[in-house]
Parts: structure tokens; sequence; C-alpha cells
């Protein structure tokens, strides 16, 4: 984790790209913590990491590979309890490439759970045939279609309508992807931030997540009532 000197505000989790302790596409946690203090201010980050290709999605019949579960009631619970027990922080998310992917299905499929999800270079927003990776972890054609992001992003639509609670961003090596993503949006008229002024390697890089993490403030600022931004109790507005 990478933890701020001064009061938890928000938890952002860095979705990975890779399994394991990948380093091919470098490090998310090593990327934040050179970022200027100001996009880390009051902001917890955290990593998960799963053994299998992490699109974050649970597999039809094996007990080991529930990614998504895992998540949900593993990963976000530990981080929370780390913080303390009167810490109620909004938990963000964060990813590029597949990273992305499981950043938009997470929000669509919980979204009482996560505030804002920012995603660049997202993967499977056009389409095209289903990585060789995301068919393996799934382990049926009926789970692939339950974590088809655009099919999720259409099913889910009513409940995003409320509030801008996406960031889009591009471009890396998948601009066919956020083409169709920034339609599909529009089409089902989900408030959401598109931006392409962000051009960087396809891989962690301060280049994106400097101005993925400044919506993710951006978009939080709007989505919370002054009082809970002002550090007392209250509700998210959605």
């Amino acid at each position: 984790m990478v933890l701020p000197e001064q009061r938890v505000r928000r938890v952002v989790l860095a979705l990975p790209v890779e399994k394991g302790d990948g380093s091919k596409y470098g490090r998310g946690l090593d990327e934040i913590a050179r970022l200027p203090a100001n996009l880390r201010h009051g902001t917890a980050f955290a990593a998960p990491t799963f053994t299998e290709s992490p699109w974050v999605v649970n597999h039809a019949v094996r007990a080991d590979c529930q990614q998504e579960d895992h998540l949900v009631r593993v990963v976000v619970p530990t981080v929370l309890a780390m913080l303390g027990a009167g810490a109620r922080p909004l938990v963000h998310l964060l990813g590029f490439s597949k990273g992305g992917f499981a950043a938009l299905n997470l929000l669509t499929r919980h979204p009482d759970l996560f505030g804002v999800a920012s995603v660049w270079d997202a993967s499977l927003l056009a389409y095209r045939p289903r990585h060789p990776q995301l068919v393996e972890v799934a382990g049926s054609a009926a789970r692939l279609d339950e974590y088809d992001v655009r099919q999720n992003l259409r099913r889910h639509a009513d409940a995003l309508r409320g509030a801008r609670r996406i960031a889009l961003g591009g471009v890396g090596t998948l601009g066919a992807d956020w083409i169709a993503g920034r339609r599909l949006l529009q089409r089902l008229d989900v408030p959401h931030d598109a931006y392409r002024d962000a051009p960087a390697e396809h891989r962690w890089d301060g280049a994106w997540i400097g101005p993925a993490i400044e919506r993710i403030l951006a978009l939080e600022a709007a989505l919370l009532p002054a009082d809970v931004r002002e550090g007392r109790s209250g509700r998210v507005k959605g």
C-alpha cells in the first residue's frame, strides 16, 4: 500500500494487468508513489494481486479462481480494516487494459461499494474476440456473458445515471475501445468524463496515472455532499 501522511479520505484500488507480482507492464504503486504530493493527499492506494490472469471474474466452476468475490469480500474489507475502525472512505477504482475492463465491470456490478472508476486504455469496449486469458478464467460461455463489460454497462445503466462516476481516458494502443466506450456511454445517457489528452505507453506510467487520479478527485468532489468532503458523516449522492 501507499499511505498518505494525512488522514485517509479515500482508497484507490490500482487493479493489476498481470498475475502475481508481474512487472512487464511496470509497477502501479511505484509510479503512484512518484506522483506529485497533491495527487496523493489523503489517499491510500492499494494493489490487489491474483494468481491467475486478473480479469477479476469468478470462474464458472473453480472454487480457487473466484477473483471478483476475493476482491469484494476479502481485499476491500481488509484494506478498510487496516485503516482503522472509524475510517469510512470511499473506495475508487483505477486501471488500464484488462484492469480498466475490470474497473468498469466492478462499478456496474457493485455501485454501492465503489465510488468512481477511472480507466485508461481499457480493454474490450470495442467488439473483438474475447482474450484467451479471459476465456480461461471465466470457464464457460455463460460466465463470459455475465462479465461482458459492454452488456454490464447496458444492464446497469440506470444505477449510473444519477451521478458522474466514470472517467474514460486514452489513448495508448486501444483507441478503438475508447471510441466505442465513449459512444456507448453517450447512447446510454450515462454521465461520464471522457478525455484523450493523456497519451502514454500501454503500461503503468505517470503520464496517464496523474490525469486519471485528477479525474477521481474531481468526480469524488461532485459525488460527495459538502459535509462529507469536510470530514463529517453523510451519504454519497446518486
